[in-house]
């Protein structure tokens, strides 16, 4: 799914009768105490023209059939209270909007996935541009609306707090389309994949800001073709963030790049695209980019997380561009707020984040054959796998790895099924403004809509004990503390669309 890149999303279900939605995952501190989904409003309003826009943008959610759903009023035609997005991190380059905000139960996957039910979740009805698909907040902190002293539970916060998972922890890699097959997601609620990164033993504790939490610093970034020298030498700190798709550099950088691969820069999109001779060129030379990281605010030890060409060759389409454009997903950061490593990185990059111990890892990813079990393990409060009195792993565990092995299941052979129809349709490219591109696939049958939806929803889920866990700051209590985050101010409709490239 996506408007610039095709990036792995997850199935949900929202509201009663349960709406199937797509939603991609949000590592932001800020916005991720929150579920957002599109609503009719972004096609309507926003992309009148867009064909398929229901589809393209993940479906819509409409509340108004939800014998569930709850809300503070009706706000120009909108049900739902409206608000500023909760974006004080994504909103510094750019990215805001409104959202209908109100409550409604979720299930997280499809119907008859045996996955949580959770009542009550607060959810944000958005047509923004600015985020194509709605997310699906992995964050612990509790959400406000104008009074601190009423806070929402977060979906995390909830699954803890029911003992459906074993902590407040997740694990998430971004997948790779680019890999033969195509490689999806992963994403591990309470523990974490261990077929899906490769060892190290470095750990950060989280950012000093709250809503900076996941950040480490970069320290260099080289690449390995002839004569090559290294494109950032001084030490930065970046944070990860997975509601944006590009990498935000400082613009000497940027620049740096852009002239060793021979990137042309668009002054009124603010992206870099690539023409057919430089594409062709960086094929030959097939460079791999080394992103060194470490503990923010620099020194210390360090992990290399290495990018292929591949993982930077992506596609815009609409409602961005007219015509599917070939674009180089670096972004010029004005200044050090915007410094970002978003879902590019993240093909690439295997997190694993433990907020009861208020720290996170960062891996390099690894892509196993999807004929392959997961391999789950717990992330407890004790730090220990949980184990029953046999010495075996507990029940909860158990569950979660069946229900890694069927989704692994699916996911492979949805992928197979795709790469061989992809590779089919070799000789059916369309020639677009001077550039080819290969029109995207519509899966209409039933079968194919089931198994693309399994393999998708590849979220595990684990049972164990536990009460109180440390927050970001402050510690929570299940018995009724918490801590909150800053209140959202009420804002005005207006939809938010992205510079379109002529």
């Amino acid at each position: 799914d996506g408007d610039d890149g095709q990036w792995s999303s997850f199935h949900i279900q929202i509201g009663t009768p349960g709406q199937t939605v797509r939603l991609f995952p949000s590592t932001s501190a800020s916005a991720g105490s929150t579920i957002w989904t599109v609503i009719s409003q972004g096609c309507a309003d926003v992309n009148p023209d867009l064909l398929n826009c229901p589809d393209r943008r993940g479906y819509l959610f409409q509340s108004n059939v939800s014998s569930t759903w709850t809300t503070q009023g009706i706000q120009n035609g909108v049900d739902g209270a409206i608000f500023s997005l909760n974006t004080f991190e994504e909103g510094k380059i750019g990215r805001v909007g409104n959202g209908s905000y109100g409550y409604d139960t979720i299930n997280l996957g499809l119907s008859g996935s045996n996955l949580p039910t959770l009542k009550n979740q607060v959810i944000a009805g958005i047509w923004t541009n600015d985020f194509f698909l709605g997310s699906l907040g992995l964050s612990p902190v509790p959400f406000n609306f104008t009074n601190l002293n009423e806070p929402q539970t977060s979906m995390l916060g909830s699954l803890r707090n029911q003992s459906l998972i074993p902590s407040s922890s997740w694990a998430y890699t971004a997948g790779a389309y680019y890999k033969t097959p195509p490689v999806f997601g992963s994403l591990t609620l309470g523990g974490y994949d261990t077929t899906r990164f490769r060892r190290n033993n470095l750990t950060f504790s989280f950012g000093a800001d709250f809503s900076r939490d996941l950040l480490v610093s970069l320290q260099s970034i080289t690449y390995d073709t002839i004569a090559s020298s290294p494109l950032l030498t001084t030490s930065i700190d970046m944070f990860i963030d997975s509601m944006v798709s590009e990498i935000w550099l400082p613009i000497s950088i940027c620049e740096a790049f852009a002239q060793r691969f021979n990137l042309t820069w668009n002054t009124q999109g603010q992206l870099y695209l690539i023409e057919e001779e430089a594409h062709t060129a960086l094929l030959a030379q097939n460079p791999k980019f080394t992103f060194r990281v470490g503990q923010s605010g620099g020194g210390g030890s360090t992990v290399d997380i290495v990018l292929p060409y591949a993982a930077f060759d992506l596609n815009l389409t609409a409602p961005i561009v007219g015509d599917t454009t070939r674009y180089f997903p670096l972004k010029q950061a004005r200044n050090a707020s915007q410094y970002m490593l978003g879902r590019t990185f993240l093909q690439e990059a295997y997190v694993i984040t433990d907020y009861e111990r208020r720290n996170f890892s960062v891996s390099q990813a690894l892509f196993p054959p999807t004929s392959i079990s997961q391999n789950i393990v717990a992330i407890s409060p004790s730090g220990k796998e949980k184990k029953d009195s046999s010495g075996k792993p507990s029940a909860g565990l158990i569950t979660g790895i069946v229900i890694a092995v069927v989704v692994g299941v699916a996911l492979g052979v949805w992928a197979v099924i795709r790469w061989k129809k992809r590779t089919n349709r070799q000789n059916k490219r369309h020639e677009m403004d001077g550039r080819s591109a290969v029109k995207g696939e519509i899966v209409k049958a039933d079968e194919d809509k089931k198994m693309l939806a399994e393999a998708d929803n590849n979220v595990v889920h684990e049972a164990d004990g536990g009460n109180a866990f440390a927050g970001n700051n402050v510690v929570y209590e299940a018995d009724g503390g918490n801590a909150v985050i800053p209140e959202l101010q009420a804002g005005k409709v207006e939809p938010h669309i992205r510079h379109e490239l002529p």
